[in-house]
């Protein structure tokens, strides 16, 4: 974990080229420092394997609070180091074991490039994604990483939202029936994109199964409990905002404030909500509010989610209000 908090904070450097030379040193010293596990016919070892799994846990909690292209260099660092021993005949265990983390790693990748305004890498990303999830023989993590593939494209709105829906679908389905982690984001993600596609009562109901999905979770799932209940709020937040169903929006959103940090993307977007239901009423004041929201983030923060999420005070103001100089500034800053 030292290692991989190194180098993140590297990461963040190299992004601007400042210290590329010292991050690759320190990781191969890092390399040939570790105890030599060779597996027979293999190119890599169990403790390089469990490393770039660890990274993968890594990258994506800090994907919440980093810029994109900080999160976007340190996830480069460990999927270059991975990438020439995929194209190598491994053992099948190896070679599921090694393609489980490179997914991990690619969906990262895919993510921060949509956050940096670049649909087509992300897409080619996805497919990669969806090809490496498919070699892990592991359907629970093909259909989450379609959940997370969700959640950014039905955000787009460039996007094919018939196709997107299709890819939550498609994502439930691998999921199967019995209620587990990936099944609870797959329905989330279907949620979701009902919502975005105005279908706002097959959203909510999307929304109640997902809800009653997670509270038939086995016992013995504990490491992804609280991050799942936390989902939910974000879930209900949009669902309602759009609905038009203040009341449960604004309860969803009071519940929120006290289950992530300030700085934590959700924190952002939940905040962006609040500002779309007071755009309902007073579409100069919801405007207004989500200039500050956005203004108050580093330049590196105001990613392409950010800037949806603000866009939808517009989407839900009354149609007259396109001309006050609020939503006029608002809708040149959230412009596709």
């Amino acid at each position: 974990m030292e290692r991989r908090e190194l180098m993140r904070n590297a990461a963040a450097f190299a992004a601007a080229g400042a210290v590329a030379p010292v991050l690759t040193t320190l990781t191969d010293a890092w390399r040939m420092s570790s105890p030599d596990r060779s597996l027979p016919g293999a190119s890599v070892t169990q403790a390089m394997i469990d490393d770039w799994e660890n990274a993968a846990d890594v990258h994506v909690r800090r994907a919440y609070f980093d810029p994109p292209a900080t999160v976007l260099a340190a996830v480069a660092v460990d999927y270059t180091d991975m990438a020439p021993h995929l194209s190598r005949t491994q053992p099948a265990a190896i070679q599921r074991d090694l393609a489980h983390a490179a997914a991990r790693h690619t969906a990262v990748i895919a993510g921060k490039w949509f956050d940096l305004g670049n649909s087509r890498e992300a897409h080619r990303w996805w497919a990669k994604t969806r090809e490496l999830s498919e070699q892990s023989s592991d359907p629970l993590l093909a259909s989450w990483l379609r959940s997370c593939e969700v959640g950014y494209r039905q955000q787009d709105p460039q996007e094919d939202l018939v196709n997107v829906l299709s890819t939550a679908q498609e994502a439930r389905r691998l999921a199967g029936d019995r209620s587990n982690v990936a099944l609870v984001s797959a329905l989330s993600a279907e949620a979701q994109a009902l919502a975005t596609m105005g279908r706002s009562d097959e959203a909510i109901t999307a929304l109640l199964r997902t809800e009653e999905v997670f509270t038939r979770l086995p016992a013995q799932i504990t490491a992804d409990r609280d991050w799942l209940r936390r989902g939910t709020y974000l879930d209900r937040s949009l669902i309602y905002t759009l609905a038009g169903d203040s009341r449960r929006a604004a309860e969803a959103q009071s519940a929120a404030r006290n289950l992530y940090p300030a700085t934590h993307r959700s924190a952002i977007v939940i905040q962006l909500h609040g500002a779309a239901l007071q755009a309902r009423t007073d579409p100069e004041q919801g405007a207004d509010e989500a200039l500050r929201i956005v203004g108050a983030l580093p330049t590196g923060r105001r990613d392409t989610r950010v800037i949806r999420a603000a866009h939808i005070v517009l989407d839900v103001a009354p149609e007259n209000a396109h001309l006050l100089p609020a939503a006029r500034e608002l809708r040149a800053l959230t412009a596709a």
